[in-house]
């Protein structure tokens, strides 16, 4: 987890707060490299300066709040930080992680050159939007009776159905609310409003390119209902854990309720756990020198591994890509660069969630919720109406 200061009133008011209490310690822009084990529990976390200096700090028990993992994807509605650091951490220190084939991508991401793949609400669609092809007909309803109202899922394979139909690599769909009045549209949707604006594109009167991108992990470090994990010591929440209320298709927003409800649970249960032996024990400090030729090596290692993700490892997959997308992302896995620096932290945690996602969608042979394969297009509830759970080398269903 990369810690930084986050806009917003509120947001530093409860900082300044915190900062004024004896028993809270601040690092700020450490990288949190690892997660400190002793005699199997979790003991507290391994950290990394700016400066490449490492060291430990000691704790009762830990808290993974670190977020998605969208950044394993080429095109996705994740900031530049959801690099999977939680989830990868927990599985290096031999944590059960679950579900992780379960990906949801939003269907609809703002798609012009240049910018960011900025999510574009389905509220938009609710409002009575439509979305129109390459030729500017409306394409939905060959896909579902829904139309533009069908699953997150739905819309986005229709979609990608419908790039690839055109043969056109760069091919957009559209999202056409010019039928709809100006001024209410202004009104209900302001920030994408202004942010459309920004490049050109008003949607009063343009149609908005989309394509779908990444947006949501319903998988994690798999928890129970308190937030803890299979370490003892560890504790997960948010994004990064797997609490099995999503299942394998999230309705939209419900991560809020979840971060919220299972935060607070989790928290609850780490006080549970203060009094529990704990080492204070200090690391010794290191430095590393910096290498721009290993800066240059793990930029393109990333750059690798979202393509690889983004064409075999996306919204529709088959066994045939998948198997070739374990095989060169354990390559990759091989041959990155050692360094205690940010990126090449930041790295490893792709690579380390990209397999699991991998893996995952190679071992469930069948489709449900976000998890589309065109070799197993079929639910299988006799083999697979269960979670799926990464431990190590091995996966198994349960």
């Amino acid at each position: 987890m990369f810690i930084e200061d986050t806009p917003g009133l509120s947001v530093l008011q409860i900082r300044a707060k915190a900062r004024r209490l004896k028993s809270i310690s601040f690092f700020d822009f450490e990288f949190i490299s690892d997660l400190w084990l002793q005699d199997g529990r979790v003991r507290g976390i391994e950290l990394v300066s700016p400066a490449g200096e490492l060291h430990r700090v000691s704790a009762s028990a830990v808290l993974l709040a670190t977020g998605g993992l969208g950044q394993i994807y080429r095109e996705t509605t994740n900031p530049s930080i959801a690099t999977g650091d939680g989830v990868a951490m927990a599985f290096r220190a031999g944590a059960e992680i679950s579900d992780m084939e379960f990906i949801q991508f939003h269907p609809t991401a703002l798609y012009v050159k240049g910018a960011p793949r900025f999510l574009i609400s389905e509220a938009l669609r609710g409002e009575g939007a439509y979305l129109r092809n390459m030729e500017m007909m409306r394409f939905m309803a060959k896909y579902h009776d829904m139309a533009e109202l069908a699953p997150r899922d739905v819309v986005a394979r229709a979609i990608v159905h419908e790039i690839e139909r055109s043969g056109n690599r760069e091919a957009v769909v559209y999202l056409d609310m010019t039928h709809l009045e100006s001024s209410r549209v202004q009104a209900r949707f302001p920030r994408i409003h202004a942010t459309c604006l920004e490049y050109n594109i008003d949607l009063t009167t343009d149609m908005i390119p989309v394509r779908p991108a990444a947006h949501y992990a319903m998988g994690g470090v798999r928890t129970d209902l308190e937030g803890r994990t299979s370490l003892p010591g560890l504790f997960a929440a948010g994004e990064a854990a797997c609490s099995g209320v999503h299942g394998a298709n999230r309705l939209a927003s419900n991560s809020l309720l979840e971060g919220v409800v299972f935060g607070a649970r989790a928290g609850k249960a780490m006080q549970e756990s203060l009094g529990e032996s704990r080492s204070d024990k200090p690391a010794s400090t290191r430095s590393a020198a910096k290498s721009s030729a290993a800066a240059a090596e793990c930029e393109a290692a990333i750059s690798a591994v979202r393509e690889l993700m983004w064409k075999q490892v996306g919204i529709v997959r088959d066994g045939k890509g998948l198997r070739q997308a374990v095989a060169e992302l354990q390559k990759q896995q091989s041959q990155l660069c050692a360094s205690p620096h940010r990126r090449a932290q930041e790295a490893r945690n792709i690579v380390n969630c990209a397999l699991l996602v991998a893996r995952s969608a190679l071992a469930r042979e069948e489709s449900r919720g976000a998890h589309y394969r065109l070799d197993f297009p079929a639910h299988d509830d006799a083999r697979f109406k269960k979670h799926s759970i990464a431990r190590g080398d091995s996966i198994r269903f349960e």
